[in-house]
């Protein structure tokens, strides 16, 4: 079976649970925890999980130090259960799916913005507010700092990207020029 059914098909039920169990958020928020914490120690993540010598047990505490505190139990619960199955190493993808549900279902849009320099906490109130008149949604904003932009920024939101940086704009004139 390939990953991305696995991934859907305890995504789904997770999603399931958590709704019955009024818990959504707090799930959401955990799983966003551990997709953050997985891809700053990726490598080290898969070696772990796909270790047969590895006890399940050390598995699990693995995934729930990587999800972090608060934790439902719920969440707590699944995670057992995806190792008892042998899923352990789907677990990234599980949460991403279940991320994306969650977003659909509660009208919210993941957006990014990458700047040049840090910004008042103000300036990144009217942007977010911006995207969310826009959009009509609630915007999710992870910020980035990328000196290399020289000034601006970069929005990206779902598969769309919005270059208002400088070094964008020199980029742009110098394929322009050639």
């Amino acid at each position: 079976m390939d990953n991305g059914k696995i991934s859907v098909r305890y995504a789904r039920a997770l999603f399931q649970l958590a709704q019955e169990q009024g818990c959504e958020e707090a799930v959401y928020d955990g799983l966003t925890r551990f997709a953050h914490n997985y891809l700053l120690a990726i490598a080290q993540f898969n070696e772990v999980l796909a270790d047969p010598i590895v006890a399940k047990e050390e598995k699990v505490k693995l995934l729930e130090i990587a999800v972090g505190e608060p934790m439902h139990d719920g969440l707590k619960q699944f995670i057992a259960f995806v190792t008892e199955q042998h899923r352990e190493d789907k677990m990234f993808f599980i949460a991403m799916k279940y991320m994306e549900m969650y977003r659909r279902k509660h009208n919210i849009l993941n957006t990014q913005l990458t700047t040049a320099t840090e910004l008042p906490e103000t300036t990144l109130d009217k942007i977010k507010a911006y995207v969310e008149q826009t959009f009509n949604v609630e915007a999710e904003m992870e910020v980035k700092i990328d000196p290399s932009l020289i000034g601006g920024f970069i929005l990206d939101i779902e598969n769309s990207r919005m270059d208002a940086s400088v070094a964008g704009q020199l980029n742009a004139l110098k394929n322009k020029l050639k």
